[in-house]
């Protein structure tokens, strides 16, 4: 770590004599804007650096694993760079000179930001990953505390953030831009913490938001822009509108005293909460997308699943993602129960193409995907795979890695761990077939039968239920002999 810190530090000392030597005026240094730094064990040869979901600019890394860059065009405010598959934010400004460094396995973590326009980036992480820290003591315990009790401990944790942020902006000078961000950073995270604390209750206890909860709870909302162009690529900021429509959502439903007949009928009012109270197009077609798409993944139904879509469709404006959409509802479409799984080109570890086809020998199948790039997962998925064949060897548990132009790693990955490479395959196009399969979050399974029938498409494996479906599935296969 230390020999990388002092490349590093060289690196660093090699740009800013360039970037100040006699060949740069200082109208040049205050007018432009500068991205660069270095990716240690990178995944490709290129990082994008992109605003409000556009392709902006695709930067290749130098023999040394290195970048530096020029921003053209720039429009102040929240960036994105992404290197395959993880991304990050940062904010650039007029006369910023960024340089990032990071390590691919432990991307967010790994990642710091130096040069002008350091500070903030440094404190926008750092509330990231605190955010994140928290978030999960929050979901696992401070939930199941009294509305008060959970008022009083939010508050105190509060308290810390905005002591950081009077830090931050009494010694350094920041921009109110930059201002804005790092404040809202955290102070966005908080309000959500409140807005999924109701909804978690929601038809498990009999907490009532206009009679139990205190008067101050919500308060923060008067205050609330639901249409703010600036926040409008802030992760946290993103998740407080999402939380707070589908409290809403619950809200109207007590109010009314009247109660969804099903999760279809939730969705197309939380799409009409959307449309009513967000007029951004950008806020609102994201919002629009992410709840559909939601809906569309979980939905067994067919009949649900087209009048959800209809409903969607008369409110976006955003011609991709219902063109996104529509593909994906064709996609769950043919993955309901009964019907033969997409057939897709595998690899296996001597680098023969073989069909999906092919492996279905077992009265039942289990298909479980991973990705490089998530090593706590695939340690734990092939572990528990490995658990379960022990247990049910009628059925034939089979790991295919989701990794794009990974080969070489995929390889040296799965050997390393001494996996059986009988049942170790990866996807020969992994865009095509992780869209035709619908993989959309790492504990998917998919079960099929003997002649490749679709038993379960959503299976998950690390639910409690799981292994009580195994047996259930296997118990039916054996009385169809």
């Amino acid at each position: 770590m230390q020999r990388y810190t002092i490349r590093f530090l060289t690196f660093i000392s090699v740009l800013s004599f360039s970037f100040f030597s006699c060949k740069s005026t200082n109208k040049d240094i205050g007018e432009h804007t500068y991205f660069g730094g270095e990716i240690v064990n990178p995944n490709t040869n290129y990082i994008v650096l992109s605003k409000d979901n556009a392709h902006h600019d695709t930067i290749y890394l130098d023999k040394n694993n290195r970048f530096f860059h020029k921003v053209e065009n720039l429009k102040e405010g929240i960036y994105s760079f992404k290197h395959n598959p993880e991304n990050q934010i940062l904010i650039l400004e007029k006369g910023d000179s960024i340089l990032i460094r990071l390590n691919t396995l432990e991307f967010d973590e790994s990642l710091v930001f130096t040069g002008r326009g350091a500070v903030k980036n440094n404190f926008l992480i750092d509330m990231f990953l605190q955010n994140e820290t928290e978030r999960k003591r929050v979901e696992n315990t401070d939930f199941k505390q009294t509305p008060i009790a959970f008022k009083k401990n939010q508050d105190s944790l509060l308290r810390l953030r905005l002591k950081a942020f009077d830090r931050l902006t009494s010694k350094h000078n920041l921009s109110n831009l930059a201002q804005k961000l790092a404040e809202s950073s955290f102070m966005y995270d908080f309000y959500s913490r409140y807005e999924m604390y109701f909804y978690r209750h929601f038809g498990m206890t009999s907490l009532d938001p206009f009679k139990d909860l205190p008067k101050s709870f919500f308060v923060y909302r008067k205050d609330v822009d639901y249409n703010d162009d600036d926040l409008k690529r802030l992760y946290s900021y993103h998740q407080f509108l999402n939380n707070h429509i589908i409290n809403s959502s619950y809200c109207n439903y007590i109010k009314t005293k009247t109660y969804p007949k099903n999760q279809a009928e939730i969705t197309v009012n939380e799409l009409s909460i959307i449309d009513s109270i967000i007029t951004h197009p950008y806020i609102k077609n994201n919002l629009l997308r992410g709840f559909t798409a939601k809906f569309l993944l979980e939905s067994e139904d067919h009949h649900s699943s087209n009048e959800v879509l209809k409903h969607y469709l008369a409110k976006s404006t955003n011609k991709k993602f219902q063109k996104e959409l529509k593909k994906l509802s064709r996609s769950t479409s043919r993955l309901k129960p009964n019907n033969i799984i997409p057939d897709q080109d595998l690899i296996k570890s001597d680098g023969e193409t073989i069909r999906l086809s092919s492996l279905f020998v077992k009265p039942v199948t289990a298909l479980y995907f991973w990705s490089i790039e998530s090593k706590n997962h695939y340690v734990r998925a092939h572990k528990k795979a490995s658990y379960l064949s022990t247990i049910y060897p009628e059925i034939d548990f089979i790991a295919i890695n989701t990794d794009a132009e990974q080969t070489k790693n995929w390889l040296k990955t799965i050997k390393r761990h001494h996996y059986n490479l009988g049942y170790e395959y990866e996807f020969k196009y992994p865009k095509c077939s992780s869209e035709e399969l619908v993989i959309h979050y790492r504990n998917k399974v998919i079960l099929v039968d003997l002649e490749g029938r679709i038993i379960n498409a959503n299976a998950d494996l690390f639910s409690t239920t799981f292994e009580d479906k195994l047996m259930r599935y296997t118990s039916f296969a054996s009385l169809q002999k």
